[in-house]
C-alpha cells in the first residue's frame, strides 16, 4: 500500500492469506473491515501463532507483523475497505465468481512452547522516559534515563534467558524492538508513576494483564503501553556481540530513545 492513492485489489470470493507490516514511522493502525465480518490472526513478527485468533479488529504498533485470513466467500460483487478508525486502508474488489475454495480452515497452527518465569537468570527493569523543555514538549526520549553513548549496561550471557520489564513514565505508547532475539510477553500492569519517579519504587495499584490471544506467538517487538510495567521474557541464543534495543517509533529512536546491548560469550 505504500505511497499509493486509494489503493485497491481485485480478490475472488474465497480465503486469502495477507502478511502485514506497520512500516509507519510512528502511527498505531487498529485495522477493521468495512463490512463488519470477522477476520483470523494466525501469524505474528516471528512466525504461527498456536491457533488462528479470530477478531474483529486489529491493532498494530510501528514494526509489528501480522499473517491474517481474510474470507471473501459471500462477498461477490462487492467492494469492501480494510480501515483504521476513521482512515481509508485498503479497498477489496470482489469478484462475482473464482476459483474454487479447496483449502481447509485449521483448527491449530504450531506449538508455542512457553518459556517459564523460573527459566529466567536476571530480570531487569528498565525506564521508558522523556525529557521535557519549560513548555513540556518532549525534547529528548530515554531509554533508562541513559543516552545512545553511554557504557553497556545490558549485558546477557550467550544461551540466558531474562526477563525485561519496561516502565513506562511517559503519555505515549512504545513499540519497543529487541534485534538478534524473540521473546515472549509475560503481561502488563498498571503501576502508582508518581510513587516511582520520586522513590524509584514500583507500586503496582492492578493486577498483570496477560497478553491477548494474538500476541501468543514469538514477538520481537512489544507495545509498552504508558503507565503500564510491560514485561517480557526472552532467551539470548546463538550469536554474542552487540546488539540494540529501542523505540520503533522513528522520531523517537532518532531521539536517543535506542541503547547497545551485548550478548557475552560464557567464561
Amino acid at each position: 500500500m505504500n505511497g499509493k492513492l486509494f489503493p485497491y485489489l481485485d480478490v475472488e470470493p474465497r480465503r486469502y492469506r495477507f502478511r502485514v507490516l506497520n512500516a509507519s514511522n510512528g502511527r498505531f493502525y487498529y485495522f477493521s473491515l468495512s463490512n463488519g465480518k470477522t477476520f483470523y490472526q494466525i501469524g505474528g513478527d516471528q512466525g504461527l501463532l498456536p491457533a488462528p485468533v479470530p477478531l474483529k479488529g486489529l491493532a498494530l504498533a510501528p514494526a509489528e507483523r501480522a499473517d491474517l485470513l481474510i474470507d471473501f466467500h459471500g462477498q461477490g460483487g462487492r467492494s469492501i475497505v480494510m480501515k483504521s478508525d476513521a482512515y481509508t486502508i485498503m479497498q477489496f474488489r470482489v469478484a462475482s465468481s473464482g476459483t474454487r475454495e479447496t483449502s481447509s480452515f485449521p483448527a491449530t497452527l504450531r506449538p508455542v512452547r512457553k518459556t517459564a518465569e523460573t527459566e529466567a537468570v536476571r530480570t531487569r527493569l528498565l525506564r521508558l522516559g522523556e525529557v521535557d523543555d519549560p513548555d513540556m514538549y518532549p525534547i529528548r526520549m530515554l531509554l533508562n534515563e541513559t543516552r545512545w553513548r553511554a557504557p553497556v549496561s545490558e549485558n546477557p550471557v550467550l544461551d540466558s534467558v531474562e526477563i525485561w520489564s519496561f516502565v513506562n513514565v511517559t503519555d505515549d505508547s512504545h513499540p519497543i524492538h529487541l534485534h538478534l532475539v524473540r521473546f515472549q510477553i509475560l503481561d502488563r500492569r498498571p503501576f502508582d508513576v508518581f510513587t516511582y519517579l520520586n522513590f524509584r519504587q514500583v507500586r503496582y495499584t492492578g493486577p498483570p494483564i496477560p497478553p491477548s490471544a494474538n500476541e501468543a506467538g514469538w514477538k520481537d517487538t512489544v507495545r509498552a503501553d504508558p503507565f503500564m510495567v510491560t514485561r517480557i521474557i526472552v532467551k539470548f541464543e546463538k550469536f554474542s556481540g552487540r546488539y540494540v534495543w529501542h523505540c520503533h517509533i522513528l522520531e523517537h529512536e532518532d531521539n536517543e530513545m535506542m541503547r547497545p546491548y551485548d550478548v557475552l560469550r560464557r567464561a
